[in-house]
């Protein structure tokens, strides 16, 4: 297997001209994509343009830095790499997350994995040594062809035959002279860029990470990437692929999922909740089994924690993607889910504050009563309404806290949040906050609350 450690100049940079333009599944096709900017370098060294080598190969750095890969391994450009075959929603990946093989597509995988696992033996040194030997060889290379007399004169003296010029008719033997070199002497190496800051470590965190640890290790000790081919099938067939490796919380923007950054267990531990809790995640928990796909309504006024209660779930259940569709935005039904049933995990669709009476819902249920809905979704619609009548059999309904529930909720924060507090000054607190806002106690309110007292905004009772 070619690897560049150990190649001459010339033979890297013919590679990389070789190998780049045959990516079929694993091509990035941006104009300013770091495999674009590598050839572009490859080409400046080629024609020995050392200026131009120099500015692509920072170009190359700054493409690196912004790609967005996962940083991962300690070095940029296996960064990079890696996120082309595993942090990509590519053909291979989506074909393997619905449990599909197709050979046409494994063979082109294969072949891509053989031109990524030689691309990752280069690194910005071998960039550098490959510009500084073309630079060299330019520099010591004759500017202009000597006529006859001056082939014969050196030949007189140097005591060797003669050998007269070609015509200036005849074909060249030669390759045609490079322009002289912009810069007179090559930056040294320590003006390039590197590309390692560091040790191979997960610096951040995605909810495969148990799984994708083992494949990164992989991936970076096996000099052939296309030995592993069939088990990046299984890991996407397990799995799922992009955007569900990193993240368990989405939310629909222009037809678009997109990761959900509330914090999901603000209200977990809230005992108010407890028995709409435990009905929800023992419900979540069949569906989990594929022991029911049965919608739930969680129906109640607003401000009952309903919303909150749901997202809770994806701490509670770790194997879980919750994607939230706010009230009022516009989605397509049917390619969400589609896109949602192609992959192996379980989804929880919140509808929230949906009109059971809209037509997406009536859409979603419409499609369960006619067996065409995915058995890895699960249909959870929140709602004020108090008797709705579309076709959802579980519901579980919430209710505005009593004054002696609203303060064990503003305890429970509280706690929460790492404070002491006295249980009869929250108290005293909370019966103050109702007679001032005029205004039914909820959770949001509790949150409101919660905060001002962490923050000492008046109250004696935080510690």
């Amino acid at each position: 297997m070619f690897s560049f450690r150990e190649c001459a100049p010339a033979e890297g940079v013919e590679r990389i001209a070789s190998l780049i333009p045959r990516l079929t599944i694993l091509q990035d096709a941006r104009e300013c994509a770091p495999l674009a900017r590598l050839l572009a370098a490859a080409s400046a060294i080629h024609a020995g343009d050392t200026l131009g080598a120099l500015s692509c190969y920072h170009a190359l750095s700054a493409s690196l830095l912004s790609s967005g890969a996962r940083r991962v391994s300690g070095d940029l450009w296996l960064d990079y790499l890696l996120w082309l075959v595993i942090e990509r929603p590519h053909a291979f990946a989506v074909m393997a997350a619905d449990g599909r093989m197709e050979e046409a597509e494994r063979i082109a995988m294969r072949a891509d994995l053989a031109i990524l696992g030689e691309l990752a033996t280069l690194s910005g040194a071998h960039l550098y040594r490959m510009a500084a030997e073309r630079h060299r060889e330019l520099q010591l290379k004759p500017r202009h062809a000597k006529d006859n007399i001056s082939l014969m004169s050196s030949a007189v003296w140097s005591g060797g035959s003669v050998r007269p010029a070609p015509a200036a008719n005849a074909k060249p033997q030669q390759e045609p002279e490079a322009p002289a070199p912009f810069l007179s002497s090559m930056p040294p190496e320590s003006e390039w860029l590197p590309w390692q800051y560091g040790e191979m470590e997960l610096r951040d965190a995605f909810v495969s990470d148990e799984a994708l640890e083992e494949v990164y290790i992989r991936l970076l000790e096996t000099p052939d990437w296309r030995a592993l081919c069939d088990d990046l099938w299984n890991f996407f067939a397990a799995y799922g692929c992009a955007p569900f490796l990193k993240d368990r919380l989405f939310h629909v923007k222009q037809n678009a999922l997109l990761p959900f950054s509330q914090h999901a267990g603000r209200y977990c531990a809230l005992p108010f909740l407890e028995p709409e809790r435990s009905a929800l995640t023992e419900h979540a928990i069949c569906f989990m089994r594929g022991e029911t796909a049965e919608p739930v309504l969680l129906a109640g006024p607003a401000g009952t924690g309903k919303t909150a209660l749901a997202l809770s779930l994806a701490e509670e259940l770790p194997e879980l993607r919750i994607v939230l569709i706010p009230r009022g935005t516009p989605f397509d039904a049917d390619a969400l889910i589609a896109a949602l049933a192609a992959q192996p995990l379980r989804f929880l669709l919140l509808l929230d504050d949906a009109d059971p009476a809209s037509g997406d819902v009536r859409t979603l249920f419409e499609r369960r009563s006619a067996f065409s809905f995915p058995a890895n979704v699960l249909p959870v619609v929140t709602a004020r309404a108090a008797e709705p009548d579309c076709g959802i059999v579980k519901t579980v309904w919430f209710s505005y806290p009593k004054l002696a529930e609203f303060a064990e909720m503003v305890e429970a924060l509280l706690s929460q949040r790492g404070s002491a507090v006295d249980p009869a000054a929250v108290r005293n607190a909370c019966v103050d906050y109702q007679v001032d806002a005029r205004e039914r106690l909820s959770v949001a309110a509790a949150v409101r609350l919660a905060e001002e007292l962490a923050v000492g905004n008046g109250y004696s009772g935080v510690v």
